[in-house]
C-alpha cells in the first residue's frame, strides 16, 4: 500500500494509538528496536520530545499531542488523495482538453468524443478548434490532433491515421479553364492553374503523385494565387472558383456528392498526410487521454 505520510510519522502515530512501542511493533509487523529507533530519529530530526515513556506507561508531551493531531489530519487527507487517484486510474473523469483542426471535427473528433463519453460519462471534454498548432503547456491541453510531420519535441506523438488530400476544383472553374481546342489534359496544365494553398503549404506548390495505372510518380507544380489559414476558408475559395486546391477526403466527400466540387487528376493516388495525437504526459498518459486516442483511431478506421 502507498502512503504519503513519512514512515517515521506513521510509526509515531501507531505508537500513540497502540499505547506502547510493543503494540505498535505488533501492529506494523516490525521489531521493537526498529520502532524505538524510528521514534528516536523522528524526535531528533524535529528537535523536540514527543513522548514521555516509563516502564509502566507513556504519555504525549504538549507538542507531541499537537504533532499527533496533525499527523492524523495529514494521514486522513493522504488517504483521500490516494483514493481519488486510484478512482481516476480506474475510470477517467473531469476535464479533458483537446485541440484539433477544423477539418477533423465532424468525422474524427466529434465521433471520438461521443464514443468516449458513452464509455466514461464522468469525462468532461473541451475542444479548442484551431488549424494552427497550439502550445500544449501554455493552453493546458491534454491531447492534440495534428496533421503533417512533426518537429522534434519533448512531447509524445502517436500516429492515429492518414489523411488523403484530394486535388479538387469547382465545376465552374473546370469549365472556365478547359482548353477544348488544344485538347490538353489537366495533368499537363498544372503549372498554369491557379492554386489556393493552406497556410502550412510551402511557397513552392509541388505535388508528387503516383499513377493508379502503373505506379509511376509524376510531379505537378501549381501557381499559388491565395492562401488561407483554415480548411473551411480553402474550401470556400475553391468553391468560388478562385483556384484548385487540396482538401481531406472525408471533408471533401459531401461536396463531391452535392456536385459543388469535383476531383482533379482522378487517375493519380491522392497525396497522403499522417495524422498524429500529441500529448505532454511522456510514456504514461492518463487513461482519459489513452481512451481519446483510441477513439480517434476508431473514427478514422470507420469509413465516412
Amino acid at each position: 500500500m502507498k502512503y504519503l505520510l513519512s514512515n517515521h510519522a506513521r510509526i509515531f502515530q501507531a505508537i500513540v494509538e497502540a499505547g506502547s512501542i510493543t503494540g505498535a511493533a505488533d501492529h506494523m509487523q516490525m521489531g521493537k528496536s526498529g520502532v524505538s529507533d524510528a521514534l528516536k530519529q523522528l524526535e531528533s530530526s524535529l528537535g523536540a520530545q514527543l513522548l514521555i515513556r516509563t516502564t509502566r506507561r507513556q504519555s504525549l508531551t504538549a507538542i507531541g499531542e499537537q504533532f499527533y493531531r496533525r499527523c492524523r489530519e495529514l494521514n486522513d487527507l493522504s488517504t483521500v488523495a490516494l483514493e481519488e487517484v486510484s478512482e481516476h486510474l480506474a475510470e477517467p473523469m473531469g476535464a479533458l482538453r483537446i485541440t484539433a483542426p477544423h477539418a477533423t471535427i465532424d468525422n474524427i473528433v466529434a465521433p471520438a468524443i461521443a464514443q468516449l463519453v458513452a464509455t466514461y460519462p464522468r469525462v468532461l471534454p473541451e475542444v479548442l478548434v484551431d488549424d494552427k498548432r497550439l502550445d500544449l503547456i501554455q493552453n493546458n491541453i491534454d491531447v492534440a490532433l495534428t496533421a503533417g510531420e512533426l518537429a522534434s519535441s519533448e512531447f509524445k506523438a502517436q500516429k492515429v491515421g492518414v489523411l488523403h488530400d484530394v486535388l479538387c476544383a469547382s465545376p465552374d472553374f473546370c469549365r472556365r479553364e478547359t482548353l477544348a481546342e488544344s485538347g490538353m489534359p489537366w495533368s499537363d496544365r498544372a503549372p498554369e492553374l491557379a492554386y489556393v494553398a493552406h497556410h502550412w503549404e510551402g511557397s513552392d506548390i509541388v505535388h508528387e503523385l503516383a499513377s493508379l495505372v502503373d505506379g509511376k510518380v509524376a510531379s505537378f507544380r501549381f501557381r499559388r494565387v491565395a492562401t488561407a489559414s483554415s480548411v473551411n476558408a480553402v474550401a470556400a475559395l475553391i468553391s468560388r472558383s478562385v483556384g484548385v486546391g487540396i482538401l481531406p477526403h472525408f471533408f471533401l466527400q459531401p461536396m463531391l456528392k452535392a456536385g459543388t466540387l469535383v476531383k482533379l487528376l482522378p487517375e493519380y493516388q491522392p497525396r497522403e498526410t499522417n495524422l498524429y495525437a500529441v500529448h505532454p504526459y511522456g510514456s504514461n498518459p492518463p487513461l482519459g487521454v489513452r481512451a481519446m486516442i483510441d477513439a480517434m483511431k476508431s473514427s478514422l478506421a470507420t469509413p465516412s
